[in-house]
């Protein structure tokens, strides 16, 4: 594989991880524009709430799918030419990626129906919530692996990220998350922030190519 393909794959990878942050991100602030999120309510409210905003919440979570999906590709590009250790990172995060978009793709499809004959068929939507939950969960907390990545992309010695960079995004990163808990602020609002790490490793893998 000659330089300026490896550069390409690389770069067009870290452009799969930016629009996939972004689209992630964007939609996190419709989910609490429309009180999906920083709001607490009980587990008939939460019922209550899917299927009354249905038509919003099916929207925002089909392109949080497709968010998921661009990420995936961005993982197959990447991981055809890191080392061992990023090729094993970028390959579980593929896993968690697809974890998810079978997730969603149960929830847009299952979730409205059978939350209309809750009533009368509770255990229905018991078990595909508790299916898609599993699922759902696991994937989320595989994606904790971008921190890892992105350490290892700030310290390595030819790591994409800058050093100096690095270090001071993870110490911003980490006074954000305090004042969200000093303040009360609800944390599924604070851990969006999260979704800025991938956003920008695919940055500096867009920025940097193979160097």
């Amino acid at each position: 594989m000659t330089k300026s393909q490896l550069i390409n794959e690389n770069q067009v990878g870290g452009l799969f991880l930016m629009l996939g942050s972004i689209v992630l991100l964007t939609t996190i602030y419709f989910e609490y524009s429309v009180g999906w999120i920083g709001v607490t309510r009980t587990y008939k409210e939460t019922n209550a709430f899917i299927l009354g905003n249905w038509d919003s919440l099916k929207q925002i979570w089909t392109w949080q799918m497709l968010s998921h999906f661009t990420y995936t590709i961005g993982y197959v590009l990447l991981l055809k030419n890191a080392n061992i250790v990023m090729r094993i990172i970028w390959t579980i995060l593929m896993v968690c990626s697809l974890l998810m978009l079978v997730a969603f793709g149960f929830t847009l499809g299952t979730y409205y129906p059978a939350l209309e004959t809750y009533n009368s068929e509770p255990l229905l939507f018991e078990t595909i919530r508790g299916g898609i939950g599993y699922l759902y969960q696991f994937g989320r907390y595989g994606l904790l692996l971008f921190l890892v990545a992105f350490l290892i992309e700030s310290l390595h010695t030819n790591g994409k990220i800058v050093k100096v960079f690095g270090l001071a995004f993870l110490g911003f990163m980490v006074v954000l998350f305090i004042i969200g808990y000093t303040f009360g602020i609800s944390m599924k609002i604070i851990g969006a922030s999260f979704f800025l790490l991938p956003l920008t490793i695919g940055f500096f893998y867009f920025k940097n190519g193979a160097k």
